[in-house]
């Protein structure tokens, strides 16, 4: 038999040997991941952006118009985010202000509809407690903001009713203040007209599920390359001169650690990304709403982790980066330990378990400049060719140096 492969063998049996052995540990260690960023998205949730509060709307009026109103104003995202609608009489809406069911109220004066169509400015009651948490300021902002819209456009109605009083137009006054109406509700309930959409976060690329899934997988697939320095030990003068007898130089060896390492640490892949497709099923069917947003997030973690074209050349990149730093220590039995530690710094200034964002600048800068950050990104956006041709440079410079110790 060709020494090659049985040489080849013989390492993927010891390989099988060290996974089954190790497995029980990466299954914890995935799990331990998997519900740390589970559990921070929901810490995240709870904390992050306020609840929105409850506002009653009271009117003296029928209430097909208000409700009208109501349904066009909580399609709105600015809307929604702040505050909850609810329908009521005036009376309720004062006592509910004042024994906290209701965070604020908006009573609404017989026939306001009508007197903002005519032009008279009835003025609406909003009604805001005192001891004002977060939530009721965001919804008292929300109406300042609204109501400078509205005399941005009363401004420019008004502007246009003097011109046509003092000049005379063609156009009749009526058909002037609906042209200008219509339009500037237009241009405020349809805002993207004017303005480019842009996602911007502080995880660089995604959500913050699919960012931590993917930097999860990239901490586990670095971790398990630790484990690989029983490839790299040191053998007897004996062996390793019977290997070199029968044809087996470094080189040739080399590429048969290579290969071991790809194949084992595009299992631990698949694994991982397996483990988040069953939980993703598992929180879509749930009827909790809040796992239910989370089995969405997992959703979007899956497809970016079924890429296998944008993670299977980050994987060789990596095993090329692995070799290369074994080789330099020529079987040390520390390798793993310092790689380790080599890698858990990476991670950290790559803004792989903090974003970058809230680093230090000069760590940020440093991040930039190390492999983390890029194996990280390549995995979300792609980056095959440059992640091939790293691989290819670090199994070169590896291969290098393991055919000067030995020649």
């Amino acid at each position: 038999m060709n020494y090659s492969l049985q040489y080849m063998r013989i390492e993927i049996k010891r390989a099988a040997r060290a996974f089954m052995s190790g497995l029980i540990s990466l299954i914890i260690i995935s799990i331990i991941t998997i519900g740390s960023a589970a559990a921070l998205f929901v810490l995240l949730q709870s904390l992050g952006v306020s609840e929105p509060i409850k506002v009653a709307i009271a009117s003296e009026d029928e209430e097909a118009v208000p409700q009208m109103a109501l349904r066009l104003m909580e399609g709105m995202d600015s809307v929604k985010s702040v505050c909850e609608f609810e329908m009521t009489d005036v009376s309720t809406a004062r006592n509910g202000v004042s024994d906290g069911t209701y965070g604020a109220a908006v009573l609404l004066p017989y026939d306001f509809y009508n007197d903002v169509n005519t032009g008279i400015n009835t003025p609406a009651v909003v009604l805001i407690p005192e001891d004002m948490t977060g939530g009721i300021r965001n919804f008292g902002e929300l109406i300042e903001t609204g109501v400078s819209f509205i005399d941005t456009v009363e401004g420019g109605i008004y502007a246009v009713t003097d011109a046509y009083l003092v000049y005379g137009v063609k156009v009749s006054r009526t058909d002037m203040e609906n042209y200008l109406t219509s339009l500037s509700f237009d241009i405020l309930l349809k805002r993207t007209k004017i303005f480019n959409e842009e996602f911007d976060s502080s995880f660089d690329t995604g959500g913050l599920i699919s960012y931590y899934m993917v930097c999860a997988l990239l901490l586990i697939i670095l971790f398990s390359c630790t484990g690989f320095g029983y490839l790299y030990s040191r053998r007897s003068s004996a062996v390793e001169y019977n290997f070199r007898r029968v044809g087996l130089g470094p080189v040739k060896t080399g590429f048969v650690k290579f290969f071991i390492m790809f194949v084992q640490l595009s299992a631990v892949s698949f694994l991982y990304c397996l483990a988040v497709a069953v939980m993703r099923n598992i929180f879509l069917k749930s009827e909790n709403e809040l796992l239910s947003g989370l089995g969405m997030q997992l959703d979007n973690a899956s497809g970016t982790l079924g890429n296998v074209l944008y993670i299977l050349p980050v994987i060789l990149c990596i095993c090329g980066f692995a070799h290369m730093f074994f080789s330099l220590l020529k079987g040390r039995e520390d390798a793993g330990l310092l790689l380790l530690i080599i890698f858990i710094v990476m991670l950290v200034l790559g803004g792989c378990v903090v974003p970058q964002v809230f680093l230090p600048d000069i760590a940020a800068k440093v991040g930039n400049y190390l492999p983390a950050a890029m194996w990280r990104n390549d995995i979300f956006a792609g980056g095959a060719l440059r992640e091939i041709m790293l691989g290819i440079l670090f199994f070169g410079t590896g291969e290098a140096l393991s055919w000067a110790y030995t020649s």
